[in-house]
């Protein structure tokens, strides 16, 4: 037995399970836990000049390496706990593992009313506001349980579906000296396998595809989390069958690769959508087929013509929105390697999809003759699909490995099917609850995570004035990275949906009310503020070596994109005219 106090337990712990570094907001409260995570275990912090930037920076910091440790945030009673709540939710609605330590008042003044206390309902009841938005939320009142409560935090956050928790400690509880022993090995507390398939529902699962004669796989951020890349191309290239992703599950499979199909959600590929809607067999992986993915739920008859295999971690997805022929609980890497496992074993030869892939091939023909003249455009402001497109091969010629963030905005509607992802997992987005201001936190996420690789944040104007001064964090710590910005002083993904809905819109053009004038704050100059390059596109022949001379500069980087506001369609007119994707939603109907 050792005396110590239990946020120095709490500390070492962490750092014998390989924490490298922690995001924090510091204030009084959590001046036990910090003093120890720096002093005492030695584990390197990352301040940060907001507590929504530490949350999404760790949330990243994860999507880049998808493996131990997970990250930590270490934030403050009151507003500073507050402050994270958008951001937790994210992470949990996109099934990101992380520790938020949170500190609070002292409980020897609970019920007291003390300042910051939430105690009108109940003695300190902060920490109800996350049991909703992540995956276990503990409070640890004494000094002597709360290293364990932080073990089972841990070991929660990363088993089954992966996802956020919160450890609430109060500051006395911190400080508090105790013996204790602490594990000798502590991932035995934390580990365990993933979960495998049932072998009868996998033989169930080849026989349906080994009959199939247009199958798909599609799939989302269960296959990232699982680390599944190499199980996924094994398993497409045994059985010949085309890989459709979701925009979160984007880069699973190289799409340079001959079975990718891309993207396929209301922004993505025509061939992909194409290829969705005429498959007779689907095999879902790792995705809970949202309305966004489905363009409302309109690509998929599962309950008719299509049959769907759908292996998730999570049996509360299984049979949520569509029916299944086989229902497989199972880690992706696991399900997959054991679906090629089976086919090997019962000698079953390389079927020939052939007629299959040729009508995927001239699908994707007509697609690309379709958006050719966005993607080569000359209209100034920029058309995003000409911006996209040539940001992509930019970043391609300099490096494939390149880390991308997508931030929430009109861009989402054009990065899915127009920026090509040559290496598996180094894309990411906040697909399921998106927080506008994800992106540019992103830049510190990635940049510690993989530091070898460049980072670059797509995001719109309004989204970067919600986190961009999270770059002076960046700055501090001397990250580098490229933000491309998106100028058009505009909410405009908001805007098509109303004009078509109402013919009108409302609050999102910003302006001079007086003049009418279209205004954002001079984002260059913010720009120049963080002590970033600062490069301003306002023609497409600019945009790519714009991109190619802030990512060979090797320092943190802004490029503002003078956008066009009068898109009149998403990046893919192919399935809004051809198909019957409602936009964004079926108006006429307002239940079901």
């Amino acid at each position: 037995m050792a005396k110590m106090t239990a946020a120095q337990a709490i500390a070492r712990f962490l750092k014998s399970v390989g924490t490298e570094r922690y995001y924090f907001y510091n204030g009084h409260a959590n001046w036990g836990l910090l003093d120890a995570l720096e002093y005492d275990a030695e584990i390197r912090g990352i301040r940060t000049r907001h507590e929504v930037h530490a949350v999404h920076m760790a949330d990243t910091d994860w999507r880049m390496r998808r493996r131990l440790p997970i990250p930590v945030t270490c934030t403050t009673v009151g507003p500073g706990n507050f402050n994270t709540i958008p951001a937790i939710a994210e992470a949990f609605f996109d099934s990101t593992p992380m520790l938020c330590l949170m500190a609070g008042g002292a409980t020897k003044w609970f019920g007291r009313g003390g300042i910051q206390e939430v105690y009108r309902n109940g003695e300190d009841e902060f920490i109800q506001i996350f049991k909703n938005i992540a995956k276990h939320a503990v409070m640890t009142i004494r000094p002597d349980t709360a290293l364990s409560s932080v073990m089972r935090a841990y070991k929660t956050a990363i088993t089954g579906r992966p996802g956020p928790v919160v450890v609430y400690l109060p500051l006395d509880v911190q400080n508090t000296e105790i013996d204790i022993e602490l594990p000798a090995e502590p991932r035995a507390w934390i580990e365990m396998s993933a979960p495998g398939p049932d072998p009868q529902a996998v033989a169930r699962a080849v026989d349906l595809i080994a009959r199939a004669e247009r199958p798909i796989v599609y799939l989302s951020t269960g296959v990232h989390n699982a680390r599944a890349w190499d199980a996924l191309r094994t398993f497409a290239e045994t059985a010949q069958i085309p890989v459709a992703t979701t925009f979160g599950g984007k880069g699973s499979i190289p799409e340079d690769h001959p079975l990718s199909l891309g993207v396929c959600n209301r922004s993505g590929t025509g061939h992909a959508v194409n290829a969705a809607t005429h498959a007779d067999v689907v095999i879902g992986v790792g995705t809970h087929f949202n309305d966004l993915n489905t363009a409302g739920w309109s690509f998929f008859d599962f309950d008719g013509k299509q049959k769907l295999i759908h292996i998730d971690i999570d049996p509360g997805e299984i049979g949520r929105v569509y029916p299944n022929a086989v229902g497989i609980v199972s880690d992706a890497r696991l399900g997959l390697e054991a679906l090629t496992g089976r086919w090997k074993a019962q000698g079953l030869e390389p079927p020939d999809r052939q007629a299959w892939l040729d009508r995927i091939a001239g699908w994707r023909r007509e697609w690309l003759a379709e958006v050719e003249p966005a993607v080569t455009s000359d209209r100034a402001p920029l058309h995003y699909a000409r911006l996209v497109k040539d940001a992509s091969d930019a970043i391609n010629a300099f490096d494939p490995q390149t880390s991308i963030v997508c931030d929430t905005g009109f861009v989402m509607n054009y990065l899915p099917a127009f920026y090509t992802l040559k290496h598996p997992y180094f894309s990411t987005n906040n697909q399921q609850f998106g927080q506008m201001g994800f992106g540019p936190p992103g830049v510190v996420g990635a940049g510690l995570a993989r530091p070898d690789h460049p980072v670059v944040v797509f995001c719109g104007d309004q989204s970067f004035i919600h986190t961009g001064l999270s770059l002076a964090t960046a700055t501090e710590y001397g990250i580098p990275g490229v933000v491309i910005v998106l100028d058009n002083k505009t909410i405009q993904a908001e805007i098509e949906g109303a004009q078509r809905r109402y013919g009108r819109s409302v609050g999102d053009h910003y302006r001079i009310e007086a003049t009418g004038e279209l205004w954002n704050p001079d984002l260059d100059r913010i720009g120049e503020a963080l002590r970033a390059r600062v490069f301003r596109v306002s023609s497409p022949d600019r945009m790519k070596q714009a991109v190619s001379d802030a990512l060979a500069t090797g320092e943190l980087c802004i490029v503002t994109v003078e956008c066009a506001t009068d898109i009149e369609r998403y990046a893919v007119p192919l399935i809004v005219q051809h198909g019957t994707m409602p936009f964004p939603y079926d108006w006429n109907q307002t239940t079901g």
